[in-house]
């Protein structure tokens, strides 16, 4: 389905051989296209209109990848019923092609039966509507993706945009998928199991006269071992209390702050040192290898070999 969310997926694909040939990499030439219910003009949400190359309904059969871009909830509700699209959905499903249902869109696929009995998640936004009505999927409102078999659900246009990395990196290697993230100036992916909030966010939201001081002290002091009551008394807060007013104001608890800080630090480490994995593990506050291991694998879904895999160590 076209719209504006998946333009930059669309452009990954056209571009990589292009990229591969000026970084002198192998990788296949991909014919895409945009698809709408019809061919012609359609409508995005963001209020703009592209042309779609062909009907659904003309290219089901020989389709090897489909992007079901996110609509409006009155048009996800006229797609879900609209006879000749749940037909021609379902005979893509059939066919073997992999569908990645871009945030929302996850609601349609679940509508129209594909998601029943797999696993899946979907936008922030649509995950209480999610779970409600379709208690036959695996709800999973963690991840940034999950892939079940063929069909890919994910929690919105960026984490598409990492996944599409993921599947370049399968077809042409992990340098090509570092050269097309270098040349979109995007984030190397992430891997599917990495959290979706990150420490920077968490520090912004929870900005205050009363918090500013403590997360002044933590940055510079990230190494030192402290507990969230010692993150208390820094904010002259009881840890009750403390721990209540960062929810309220992050949406987070403390422990789980101190978690995404201390493995973003590790990451910062791994991929721009080569510093031993115990002097990482301490820098960043953590006791050990094992420590250090399992806040990587919890936060980025990776083993601290696989982060700094391929990255550059200038010191």
């Amino acid at each position: 389905m076209a719209a504006s969310d998946i333009l930059w997926e669309v452009d990954m694909f056209r571009l990589a051989p292009v990229i591969a040939e000026a970084e002198g990499l192998a990788c296949p030439r991909f014919e895409t296209m945009l698809i709408g219910l019809a061919q012609g003009p359609v409508a995005t949400w963001a209020g703009f209109r592209i042309v779609a190359d062909k009907a659904l309904s003309d290219v089901r059969d020989r389709l090897d990848l489909l992007y079901l871009g996110s609509a409006a909830p009155e048009n996800q509700a006229r797609l879900a019923e609209d006879a000749g699209f749940r037909r021609s959905l379902a005979s893509v499903a059939s066919s073997g092609c992999r569908i990645v249902a871009v945030g929302s869109s996850a609601l349609i696929l679940a509508e129209i039966g594909l998601l029943k009995g797999r696993r899946a998640t979907v936008h922030s936004v649509a995950a209480d509507t999610f779970r409600a009505q379709f208690p036959d999927v695996e709800f999973d409102p963690e991840p940034l993706w999950v892939e079940d078999g063929p069909i890919v659900t994910t929690a919105g246009s960026m984490p598409a945009v990492e996944f599409t990395l993921e599947l370049l990196e399968r077809e042409c290697g992990r340098a090509m998928s570092f050269a097309i993230a270098k040349a979109g100036l995007l984030p190397m992916r992430r891997g599917a199991s990495q959290a979706r909030l990150s420490a920077a966010l968490v520090m912004q939201m929870a900005a205050s006269d009363r918090f500013d001081g403590m997360l002044h002290w933590l940055t510079e002091n990230l190494h030192v071992q402290v507990t969230v009551a010692d993150l208390a008394e820094l904010a002259g807060m009881s840890p009750r209390n403390f721990a209540r007013r960062f929810v309220d104001r992050t949406g987070t608890t403390p422990a789980r702050f101190l978690e995404l800080l201390r493995a973003e630090r590790a990451r910062q480490l791994l991929e721009s040192t080569n510093l031993p994995l115990v002097r990482v593990a301490l820098r960043s506050g953590l006791r050990d290898e094992q420590s250090l291991r399992r806040a990587l694998v919890k936060t980025y879904g990776q083993t601290p070999s696989k982060l700094r895999q391929g990255q550059p160590h200038p010191s």
